[in-house]
């Protein structure tokens, strides 16, 4: 076999075997850098295809890649729901990640002689994809975060300027010059323009970034302490969800609003000024909610503390609500906030049986600064999100139930982007306490902790972003961009089939 024919193989082998590396997966383990490494070879090898060749083996690629790498991850009762759940939510997935590739081995002929026009054509067109399918779903920012999210607390800074779509764009962009230098034969005097165009936005993003957490550009703060509880089950399995759901299963209300009680009683001890459970700490029916309520406040006020509960209604008809609390140390509620983005997808999962809240980011002004409350999903949504960066809250309190097993800190981008600490305790899975530059402050695993209590000393006060002020400004300027070289390659076609 000649070098000509086994290098595309090599590539392939190559760009869809790392890619795998990109993915949260039961199969392989996640490797961050992959995302900087698996697009470079799938983008060589998908340019030197014909177009028929390269669109249908790059579509394999993806769909073989993330079908072996995601095999299993969503396991339910019902295996043959389980078979179709993974098997069509990893080639919906596959057919996301391939259409940029596709897209840009349409239009990229018609700009390979120039130059750095031509390097942006995959960074561009990536981006504004990503971007469309991550405004309302079904895949939503998450699904590009859990490939895209790699970088230090430098190069992470970055979000707070464009948000998620500058890691799209800053690691499709390298991809792209990479191959552009290699089309080239890394000859310097033809490649050195687009290099060094390349090398000075790097720079100034991680000149930014150095800046941006340096001491000398924090700001000072004072700080409170918030206590994150999880109810640990006693035999130390985690309750499937699905069942609740789908029995409309309620906790024995009594023996979990004592435990609830207790647990906080232990936090105020250790001087935690604000305590914050679980998403779906206790499900209950519609006639317990308001004594659920009255003793949230008994409970807020004997231990002089903000309290925060997180529960599951079940009305006797109808669909009830996934629901979040904030109660004052004197007792009164300062926030009711119904979860905007439910999990699952028609009559499987939440949709089942809760409604949809309304699509506001409620805020309450505390001695502790401006708290904003989320559940879970809701933070995947950076648009839903940036409102908690317009209003300026300075800790955002987002409990989570996790399904599967979350192995990483879930949507800390939104704390970078949005210049407020994220506090998210999480029921199987891990809690985790970030300040507005996204340093860990406190770590927790569901399955490695007795008391199921995290504490950490949190930020009173954020910091203004750009990515809350402009918003997805890339993204939309990507979106303008790609309609752009669709336009202009159109145009090219035309031209040459007059001449």
């Amino acid at each position: 076999m000649t070098k000509h024919k086994y290098l595309p193989i090599l590539w392939f082998f190559l760009g869809f075997g790392l890619f795998m590396f990109t993915r949260r997966s039961e199969i392989v383990p996640t490797i961050g850098i992959a995302i900087i490494i698996a697009p470079l070879f799938i983008l060589r090898f998908i340019r030197t295809q014909t177009t028929k060749k390269g669109i249908l083996l790059t579509l394999l690629g993806f769909i073989l890649s993330l079908n072996i790498a995601l095999w299993g991850l969503f396991e339910v009762t019902d295996k043959s729901m389980s078979l179709m759940i993974n098997l069509v939510r990893s080639s919906s997935l596959a057919l996301l990640f391939s259409l940029p590739y596709i897209a840009d081995k349409l239009i990229y002929p018609k700009f390979k002689e120039k130059g750095i026009l031509s390097s942006l054509t995959f960074p561009v067109i990536t981006t504004a994809i990503f971007f469309l399918f991550s405004l309302e779903g079904p895949f939503d920012g998450d699904a590009i975060f859990a490939a895209f999210g790699y970088g230090n607390l430098i190069l992470n800074q970055m979000a707070s300027i464009a948000g998620l779509w500058a890691f799209v764009f800053m690691f499709s962009w390298f991809a792209s010059v990479i191959n552009h230098c290699w089309e080239e034969q890394f000859d310097w005097g033809k490649v050195k323009k687009t290099a060094v165009v390349f090398a000075f936005v790097l720079l100034l993003i991680l000149l930014f970034g150095a800046i941006k957490t340096s001491s000398l550009i924090s700001p000072e703060s004072d700080t409170v302490k918030i206590a994150s509880i999880v109810l640990i089950p006693e035999d130390g399995k985690a309750v499937s969800m699905e069942e609740v759901f789908k029995n409309k299963t309620l906790s024995p209300f009594g023996e979990t609003m004592s435990r609830i009680g207790a647990l906080t009683k232990r936090a105020a001890s250790n001087d935690a000024k604000i305590v914050t459970f679980q998403e779906h700490a206790i499900t209950l029916s519609e006639e317990n909610e308001n004594e659920l309520i009255r003793q949230g406040k008994r409970i807020a006020k004997e231990n002089d503390l903000f309290f925060s509960i997180t529960y599951g209604v079940f009305p006797n008809e109808g669909k009830g609500g996934n629901k979040q609390l904030l109660i004052n140390n004197q007792g009164e509620i300062e926030i009711e906030y119904t979860k905007r983005y439910l999990l699952g997808l028609g009559e499987y999962g939440e949709p089942r049986v809760f409604k949809k809240g309304p699509e506001v980011i409620q805020t309450a002004d505390t001695p502790y600064g401006r708290i904003g409350i989320s559940i879970c999903r809701d933070m995947s949504f950076p648009p839903y999100i940036r409102q908690a960066g317009r209003n300026e809250v300075d800790v955002m309190l987002s409990p989570s139930y996790d399904f599967p097993k979350s192995t990483s800190l879930l949507y800390s981008l939104r704390s970078i982007e949005n210049g407020f600490s994220f506090v998210r305790p999480v029921y199987n899975g891990i809690s985790f306490a970030v300040d507005y530059d996204g340093r860990i402050l406190a770590l927790m695993d569901s399955d490695k902790t007795e008391d199921g209590i995290m504490y950490a000393d949190i930020p009173t006060k954020g910091v203004k972003t750009i990515y809350s002020i402009v918003g997805d400004l890339l993204g939309w300027l990507c979106v303008l961009g790609f309609l752009a070289f669709v336009v202009m390659s159109i145009i090219g076609r035309v031209h040459e089939k007059r001449n």
